[in-house]
């Protein structure tokens, strides 16, 4: 040890900032945070063990939840509900087609996946067969899931009148009469 109290040590020489800056480099590799893998079946962190899962019977096998409201038959057409996300517009077609006359079948699908939303209407050519249709059809099995038949609600909200039919010529003066002016 010297006079002055100093080791006899060589002097620590400072880093540099490159050095500092790659020695905070090596340490961050030196200890990488583990890595979270995504699986494609796995729904999240939260889900239910498997084995739980395992012992519930198969969603074709179960019945609905709850018992749906029917609606009253007042028009035409049809809401089909418990669909298979399979079902398409010709599927639905051959099946009402075998009860009726059909004029029109839309099947609802999602914007955003264009996937089935499991639910769809159907347009029977008359009343009768729309009642008769839902009797016949109504919690029968088609494509493995047991649908529901009802009458589709009636839209009850005022008319646009900028929606309105614009073909109609009503608006306009007759042309048949000179007298009238515009």
């Amino acid at each position: 040890m010297h006079s002055n109290g100093t080791s006899s040590a060589a002097p620590k020489k400072e880093e540099g900032i490159l050095s500092k800056l790659f020695g905070w480099f090596k340490s961050k590799k030196s200890a990488p945070a583990p890595a979270k893998t995504f699986r494609p079946t796995e729904r999240s962190s939260y889900s239910k063990p498997q084995e739980s899962q395992s012992e519930r019977p198969r969603r074709e096998d179960r019945p609905p939840k709850t018992e749906p409201v029917l609606q009253e038959i007042v028009s035409p057409k049809l809401y089909v509900g418990n669909l298979a996300y399979e079902a398409a517009e010709s599927d639905l077609f051959d099946l009402f087609s075998k009860v009726g006359a059909v004029k029109n079948v839309e099947v609802a699908l999602d914007r955003h996946s264009n996937r089935s939303k499991g639910f769809g209407f159907v347009e029977m050519e008359t009343l009768e067969t729309a009642k008769e249709a839902a009797a016949k059809l109504n919690r029968t099995d088609f494509m493995g899931r047991q649908i529901v038949v009802s009458g589709a609600k009636v839209d009850k909200r005022p008319i646009n009148p900028r929606e309105q039919d614009t073909t109609s010529h009503e608006h306009e003066a007759d042309s048949s009469n000179p007298d009238s002016t515009i």
